[in-house]
């Protein structure tokens, strides 16, 4: 019986510790929207966190197009180039109205999530082609360029949109006045 009422000695210390402590405090500290304050945090650091996510997608494009197109260089297989870029462009076209077929995004949210699985998809088929002989890893390495190319469009295209239906949805300081 001793060991079931300690729970409650120890709950009740806690509680009165805690009541002490919010008594020393200060009043503006005791009034501050601590909960307000929470929630702006956040989201400042999930803006933050997709700024970075963002850039760091952009670095990794540029900089495999360039390794990318050094080697196909090097190896004298230019034509390709072209030819992969064009036929990732349609690969991820085509998966976007899949996507939007199957899901019936309406949502905004999914569509972030409907990229970051696109573009998922693409370097996969980068890295998957690095096991292929050099004729196919050099095609299937500028389709999965093409494709990230495109996914990072369609990644402007809708923080734009994003932008532009908060822009739209907040009355400016002119029309208060």
């Amino acid at each position: 019986m001793s060991d079931h009422n300690e729970p409650d000695k120890v709950k009740m210390q806690i509680g009165i510790v805690k009541e002490k402590l919010r008594d020393a405090l200060p009043v503006p500290v005791q009034e501050f929207p601590w909960r307000k304050a929470e929630h702006l945090l956040l989201q400042r650091l999930l803006s933050l966190a997709q700024e970075a996510l963002k850039w760091s997608l952009i670095l990794f494009f540029i900089f495999s197009s360039l390794s990318d197109i050094v080697y196909t260089f090097s190896i004298n297989r230019e034509l390709l180039i072209p030819i992969g870029l064009f036929v990732g462009c349609l690969m991820s076209d085509f998966l976007k109205e899949i996507s939007q077929e199957l899901f019936h995004r309406s949502e905004e949210k999914h569509s972030k999530w409907h990229l970051l699985g696109m573009y998922g998809f693409f370097v996969v088929l980068k890295f998957i082609s690095t096991w292929f002989t050099i004729q196919p890893q050099v095609f299937l390495m500028h389709v999965a360029n093409g494709g990230l190319m495109q996914v990072l469009w369609y990644w402007r295209n809708f923080i734009e949109d994003a932008e532009n239906k908060q822009e739209m949805s907040t009355p400016s300081s002119l029309e208060a006045s």
